[in-house]
């Protein structure tokens, strides 16, 4: 007989990630919740009502705008969790509670009005039989943000146009508002990079908080323009490599 095929360890992985949410959505999020608390472990660090009611009492109580078009995401959830490698590391469930504090106090950083939890409607720890995650509800609330400044002229459906530059380039204004913030999931990650904001959250998480854990960062194979500069001379990326182009099957 044979010797069996060697297994080797996998590395230790903790996640975080951005779920986005549309008004529609809200009665969704309250069956999920509702949902995990008849089949698994459900812990709150902070609770709601209803995802609709809280949605508005955090609306009334940082006095924030938003343009209503039907379809904006207007509420958005950070993930936390990781690979069953990761889990087995901890020693204990409180252990793990605890890591799960920390990953709160990274949300509230990161995500927070004001670095406050005013804009978080809710944060549960959900444990199922083969995973666990850290839920963190919250609205895109920027104090920050840049404004189109609209000129007089009108298109062809009567609604009033851009200004341009003298090189024909979109003009803004800056806007600072603490007082009446802007609910705008493009604006909200604009503050936080761009285009890399996603990617660079994740490499910020991995260096603040998981890696002191003992967990590994996993290969990114975003878009280079998507990639912050840390992570293409981590894992030698450069433009126009075998990640760096959208793939298309023609169909």
């Amino acid at each position: 007989m044979g010797m069996p095929e060697q297994k080797y360890p996998r590395d230790k992985h903790a996640t975080i990630s951005v779920i986005a949410h549309k008004k529609s959505e809200f009665a969704n999020i309250d069956e999920y919740l509702s949902d995990c608390e008849q089949r698994y472990k459900v812990e709150y660090i902070r609770r709601m009502s209803t995802t609709e009611q809280a949605w508005n009492e955090v609306m009334k109580s940082t006095n924030a705008t938003f343009n209503n078009r039907g379809k904006n995401i207007v509420l958005e959830c950070l993930q936390f969790g990781g690979n069953r490698e990761f889990w087995s590391g901890f020693a204990s469930e409180q252990d793990i509670r605890a890591y799960f504090a920390v990953c709160y106090l990274y949300a509230i950083d990161k995500i927070g009005f004001l670095h406050t939890h005013e804009n978080i409607i809710c944060a549960v720890i959900v444990t199922e039989p083969n995973r666990r995650n850290l839920f963190v509800y919250y609205l895109p609330v920027t104090e920050v943000w840049q404004e189109k400044i609209m000129s007089n002229d009108k298109s062809e459906a009567g609604n009033r146009l851009q200004m341009r530059d003298e090189y024909d380039m979109p003009m803004y204004r800056h806007r600072e508002e603490i007082d009446e913030p802007l609910l705008s999931h493009s604006e909200f990650w604009k503050v936080r990079g761009g285009l890399v904001s996603y990617s660079a959250l994740q490499e910020e998480f991995f260096k603040e908080v998981s890696e002191k854990y003992g967990a590994k960062r996993g290969e990114s194979f975003s878009l280079i323009k998507n990639t912050v500069e840390s992570q293409r001379k981590r894992y030698h990326r450069t433009d126009g490599d075998l990640y760096d182009e959208l793939y298309y099957d023609g169909l």
